[in-house]
């Protein structure tokens, strides 16, 4: 039953059970007759319809009406002293009632899932939000508080077979998920290897297991752990299984991501837990297995390469020759014009010899050129005489 018809109905009992005494012990006419029945209405209508603040001025108005009863009733038994002590005796124990169910009362979250434990059947119950009701003191306790917002992690998983050559190195799994806010007491009992791993995460966080549960960190951090395992274990199932080789797998990384969410959510059902997704974002694939993925693509690729080299060190070289040809040309040309300056006549053998020369400028200076014999049989100086 909500926690709101619980209140709404032990308010409308006080009410009742206070205005029977007023008709018992005040004397009959039909005005008294009448405001009871019409605040017994009003109250019945609040209780089933209204919010919290209208219950808690219901409340007010019970707990007044209950300490003018116990006036009258007093009044009846004890004549003055009843007429006093009763609405101080029961005023007292009222609000000290009022006062441990404001301390007992059981706040719940929305987000949050707390699991009570009863003494004697050994059931849980959920308490509903957003307040329960105090528990029954030794016979009801609160045994975990689990998170029912998103939670989500990034799993790395390394060195992953595939059922060919090519393994993958590594990849990055991103997952959401969150507990079942119908089924949370799955999360508490259904969990492999429970008993061991509650006990590592609370010895983890220095408390005894039973405060431990009632803490909502434990649970992220047991149901992080656990879900890191069994998404390594399916990773590696489904890659092995769907895969040929590495980049095959690189390939079809959405189709993996989709297989992978499937089989997480079908196997952490048990647990109270709903995938919500699941997404390879990151693979690592060495470079080298790409290559050697597709050889006959890899070759052509390597030969346009090669090809593309050549071409453009065919056209280096070009450049560099003409440019070379026309630096020679340039410094022939300098020297023939210096020739004809110095009066030395230019002829075939004087062109060939500089163009021969390695250096034509200083074999100007250390040799003579050879020159073509003159009409009377004696050849010319090949210098211009001082």
């Amino acid at each position: 039953m909500p926690t709101k018809n619980i209140a709404g109905s032990a308010v409308l009992t006080l009410m009742f059970v206070s205005l029977i005494i007023i008709y018992l012990y005040v004397p009959q006419n039909d005005l008294v007759t009448f405001l009871a029945v019409v605040i017994m209405a009003i109250g019945l209508v609040i209780s089933l319809n209204g919010d919290w603040n209208e219950i808690g001025s219901l409340a007010v108005m019970s707990g007044i009406l209950s300490v003018t009863a116990a006036y009258f009733a007093g009044q009846q038994l004890l004549d003055g002293f009843g007429a006093v002590a009763f609405p101080l005796v029961f005023g007292l124990l009222l609000l000290g009632f009022v006062r441990w169910v404001s301390t007992n009362t059981v706040p719940v979250p929305e987000d949050h899932a707390v699991l009570v434990s009863q003494f004697f059947s050994g059931n849980l119950r959920q308490l509903n939000p957003p307040f329960a009701p105090p528990l029954v003191p030794l016979l009801e306790r609160p045994v975990a508080t689990i998170p029912l917002y998103e939670l989500s992690q990034d799993v790395r998983v390394e060195k992953i077979n595939t059922s060919g050559t090519h393994n993958v190195d590594s990849v990055e799994v991103q997952i959401r998920y969150r507990v079942d806010k119908t089924r949370p007491q799955f999360a508490l009992g259904n969990i492999p290897n429970r008993g061991r791993i509650q006990n590592e995460v609370a010895r983890e966080m220095g408390r005894n297991l039973d405060q431990a549960r009632l803490d909502t960190a434990f649970w992220e951090t047991l149901l992080a752990r656990q879900m890191k395992a069994e998404v390594d274990d399916i990773v590696r199932k489904v890659v092995y299984r769907e895969a040929q080789n590495a980049v095959g797998a690189w390939s079809s990384r959405e189709r993996l991501s989709e297989a992978v969410r499937q089989e997480l959510h079908d196997l952490t059902r048990r647990w109270g837990i709903e995938v919500t997704d699941a997404k390879i974002d990151h693979f690592e694939v060495a470079e080298d297995r790409f290559r050697n993925a597709d050889p006959a693509r890899n070759e052509e690729r390597e030969n346009r390469a090669r090809e593309l080299d050549a071409k453009r060190e065919a056209t280096r070289i070009r450049l560099t020759g003409s440019a070379e040809a026309e630096t020679e040309a340039a410094r022939v040309s300098a020297l023939l014009d210096a020739l004809r300056a110095a009066g030395v006549p230019i002829t075939e053998d004087i062109v060939n010899t500089i163009l021969a020369a390695p250096d034509p400028l200083e074999m100007l200076l250390n040799e003579p050129l050879p020159v073509k014999p003159s009409a009377n049989g004696k050849g010319d100086a090949g210098a211009p005489k001082r």
